[in-house]
């Protein structure tokens, strides 16, 4: 009799032994106290018993060794720790889930260490639990990670021991899990998501392969995968290479040693995967590379990625290795590796916070507030790497005097940082001209593929008679070389600059009025018979009166500018117009009159008849004049710039 059998043998007697005091007695109070003496010692027996059957069977591992328990943590391959134990002994637990056989991992032999076969007793976990594991997460094939929902199902299950099945054959290696006798049926090699990759990148996905079983299920254990480029040598130019299933690693090998890879040094071999593939299940394997740093030309540019041969295993253990099957014959994929930063770029952009045209009330005496001139955005788009801004331009024109004697101060915040060290150079538009070259020094980093916004705040200094009405505006432009120095692995040089923003032009003044744009529209008027279509362009505002009184002149065309333009922007020549001005301001000797302090809607109301058949044209108001009294209706004392556009494409009928 083996040691096992005996120690049965004696755990049964005891246990007989145990029921038969129970029923044998119905102890009178004098007798409980022998008799519970006897029942602690055949229980003491028992436990001891116990303990030794749980130490030496070969079969499974002990229930009570392992639940109740509860995994806290997300285990994969590489994972260390007393919680990786519990697992294999877990697994162990049940026949169709055991992580070995014999030898490290098997039951009672249970390391700290989550390796390849831990791994394939997940996977194989996972399979006995698709509809809890798998299925809630769109998955198909096991992956072998103890993620979030197989640790639920193991918990659930571990809440109480574990029933343990001693009567699987312990000298059957086979699969449990796997079914059929499988064959490969296709084997496709495409391309991955990144097919340009930086040198120093990780886990860059480089290759897809799907592949697909018939007449049963099989586990994958090995792939021979090729790394191939003219005048390269593949260890030079990656530190890892891995393969990913559903999401999560399943191996991964350093490849910046030539020795681990085959004779021909571009074949990194991926053995004991334990892959599971379901029959006419499509599984999907992504190879991904690690790239070295600062590459030598010869390991920059294309490289081939192929499978030169798959081995995997049925349900009977029966072992195939492919070298054949659809893409295994010849199939390659391509993929570059790239210089650090080469996709790392800066647009400038037109910003929907960018102020609209206003007049800004300036002091004849002191310091102005500080106003926000200018507002345009800074987009990294395609970017891999954060950028670094280091340094920022803006171009500030004047229409007369100059930056110096006009402007106190200048601060550029960019995405909630301020930067208020700056130095003015002359610009190419001459001393009304100047560029702002803000020092940002890496103060603002802009995450790889954000949008940010700048504003350009300007605080005026007292204004000078001779300055009254001056406009002006500001504008970045790439295809000025200094427009932006910044950085993402490297330096972006000029070829890595695009785009440009122009703000409305702002004017300064002491006193008089400030306009803002209320709302517009556009309603064209189809006509009967031969009579020509016409558009009716309404633009209202709102005029403000600041340190005066103004009037403004109810002749719309003596108080208001504006013009005619095609969807290029060119003027309108042909046709005529006509236009009216309403307001509910009071009036006075033939102008509104606005008190000082006081608003007033106006309405400009343009209608016009075209020239030409199917002509488009948009209304944009330019300006409005005001005179500083009615007793001198002629007296235009200031033009002020306000830009609104309406478009509609009018139809002549003859």
């Amino acid at each position: 009799m083996t040691l096992t059998k005996d120690i049965s043998a004696k755990f049964a007697v005891a246990a007989v032994a145990v029921a038969m005091i129970f029923s044998a007695y119905a102890p009178a109070a004098s007798a409980q106290t022998d008799l519970q003496a006897q029942i602690t010692a055949l229980l003491a027996q028992i436990q001891q018993l116990e303990a030794q059957l749980g130490g030496t069977t070969t079969g499974a591992t002990s229930a009570s060794a392992v639940c109740p328990y509860t995994w806290t943590r997300d285990l994969t391959m590489g994972s260390e720790g007393a919680d990786v134990m519990k697992l294999q002994q877990f697994l162990n637990a049940n026949a169709d889930t055991r992580v070995a056989v014999t030898g490290a991992g098997s039951a009672g032999m249970e390391t700290m260490f989550f390796g390849p076969a831990t791994a394939a007793a997940v996977s194989k976990m996972q399979v006995m639990y698709r509809a809890e594991v798998l299925t809630p997460g769109g998955l198909v094939n096991p992956t072998g990670y103890f993620g979030s929902m197989s640790r639920a199902k193991a918990n659930s299950l571990c809440t109480t021991a574990p029933v343990v099945d001693t009567d699987e054959d312990e000298d059957d290696s086979s699969d449990m899990t796997l079914g059929g006798e499988a064959s490969l049926d296709s084997f496709e090699i495409d391309s991955a998501f990144d097919d340009e990759i930086e040198e120093g990148s990780s886990d860059q996905e480089v290759a897809e392969i799907t592949v697909e079983f018939e007449d049963g299920d099989a586990e994958i254990s090995r792939l021979d995968v090729k790394f191939a480029k003219s005048g390269a040598e593949a260890a030079d130019a990656f530190e890892t290479i891995s393969l990913w299933v559903d999401g999560d690693m399943v191996a991964e090998e350093d490849a910046s040693d030539e020795d681990d890879f085959q004779s021909d040094e571009q074949t990194m071999r991926f053995s004991g995967l334990d892959i599971v593939a379901m029959e006419d299940e499509e599984l999907e394997i992504v190879v991904a590379v690690s790239t070295q740093n600062n590459l030598d030309t010869d390991e920059k540019g294309t490289w081939t990625v192929s499978v030169t041969s798959m081995r995997f295993f049925d349900a009977d253990d029966v072992a195939t290795t492919d070298i054949g099957t659809g893409d295994l014959t010849s199939g390659t994929e391509t993929f570059s590796i790239e210089e650090a930063g080469f996709e790392d770029e800066v647009i400038v952009k037109t910003s929907s916070n960018d102020p609209d045209s206003a007049t800004l009330q300036v002091e004849n005496n002191s310091k102005s507030d500080w106003y926000n001139v200018f507002a345009f955005d800074l987009d990294t788009d395609d970017s891999v790497n954060d950028i670094e801004l280091n340094n920022v331009f803006v171009t500030v024109e004047f229409s007369s005097s100059t930056f110096a004697a006009l402007v106190d101060d200048a601060e550029l915040t960019i995405d909630g940082v301020t930067i208020d060290d700056y130095t003015v150079a002359a610009g190419l538009g001459g001393a009304t001209t100047s560029i702002l070259n803000f020092d940002v020094d890496g103060d603002v980093v802009v995450d790889a593929g954000d949008r940010v916004e700048a504003e350009l705040m300007l605080r005026f200094k007292s204004l000078n008679s001779g300055d009254e009405g001056t406009t002006v505006r500001a504008l970045v432009t790439t295809a000025n070389t200094d427009a932006i120095k910044a950085e993402g692995t490297e330096d972006i040089g000029t070829a890595k600059l695009a785009g440009s923003a122009t703000g409305d032009y702002h004017t300064l003044r002491t006193s008089g009025v400030n306009v803002s744009k209320e709302s517009t529209s556009a309603v064209i008027t189809t006509q009967d018979g031969n009579t020509n279509d016409y558009a009716t362009y309404e633009i209202e505002i709102e005029v403000t009166a600041f340190e005066q009184d103004v009037f403004i002149s109810t002749n719309a065309a003596t108080s208001t500018q504006f013009s005619l333009r095609d969807g290029a922007g060119n003027a309108v020549t042909v046709g005529t117009s006509t236009s009216v001005l309403t307001s509910s301001a009071d009036e006075n000797n033939g102008y509104f009159e606005i008190n000082e302090g006081g608003s007033e809607t106006f309405t400009l109301t343009v209608t016009y008849v075209p020239g030409a058949a199917n002509t488009q044209a948009r209304l944009r108001m330019d300006s409005v004049s005001f005179a500083a009294t009615a007793a001198t209706p002629n007296q235009v004392q200031a033009t002020l710039p306000v830009t609104a556009y309406r478009t509609a494409v009018v139809t002549i009928v003859n």
